[in-house]
């Protein structure tokens, strides 16, 4: 069975306060001084959902301004023509590992 937390954003309030991020799916999230959140997909799908100009730019304003980090979001699945499999890229004791997409090898052989 896979590993979809691959596929999440987490994020954290870093105002130093309660504070609420209308923007966030899905319909909004007040979060406590240094609480984190995770929701699914990645911060540009979720900026491309988001019909309101209003919250686009809260969005972008919270992230610019320091309000909300990001602490992971989905990393990207690249295909190592070669060897015929998928790999994403990891921390590993501070450097830079290739993994499994969501914790299962996948090769495109039959």
């Amino acid at each position: 069975m896979s590993d979809t937390t691959c596929l999440d954003t987490k994020v954290r309030n870093m105002t130093g306060n309660t504070a609420t991020f209308g923007f966030l799916p899905p319909h909004g999230k007040s979060l406590a001084a240094g609480e984190e959140y995770t929701f699914f997909g990645s911060l540009p799908s979720l900026l491309q959902s988001i019909t309101s100009k209003r919250k686009r730019d809260a969005l972008s304003n919270a992230i610019k301004d320091g309000k909300l980090a990001v602490v992971s979001s989905p990393t990207p699945f690249l295909y190592d023509v070669t060897l015929d499999v998928t790999k994403t890229i990891k921390v590993n004791n501070g450097s830079l590992a290739v993994t499994d997409p969501c914790g299962v090898a996948y090769s495109s052989s039959i």
